[in-house]
């Protein structure tokens, strides 16, 4: 499959602002250092079977596919509420 750069460059928009909202959490909720770039690497993977979409529920349930996944391996993450999928940016839902 071939993948359009813009789709690309929109992945990784939203993956980053996932990224960044994650680091911006308490020490106890952030992700570890090295794990930073395979979180946005898999979040991007995760957006990118979805995209292109005008929906934000369709990203935010891929972005979430992705943070369960982390919360199996127990780490304690909050999950995505809302994208905005024009901007890309994000909403985190804590409890």
């Amino acid at each position: 499959m071939l993948i359009r750069g813009d789709t690309m460059r929109s992945a990784g928009i939203v993956a980053e602002n996932v990224v960044q909202a994650l680091e911006r959490l308490d020490a106890d909720e952030r992700l570890p250092d090295a794990s930073r770039d395979a979180a946005v690497a898999g979040l991007t993977r995760e957006l990118l079977a979805v995209l292109p979409t005008p929906s934000g529920d369709i990203l935010v349930a891929a972005c979430n596919r992705y943070l369960a996944a982390l919360a199996e391996c127990g780490l304690s993450v909050p999950r995505v509420e809302a994208v905005n999928p024009v901007q890309g940016a994000v909403t985190m839902r804590t409890a």
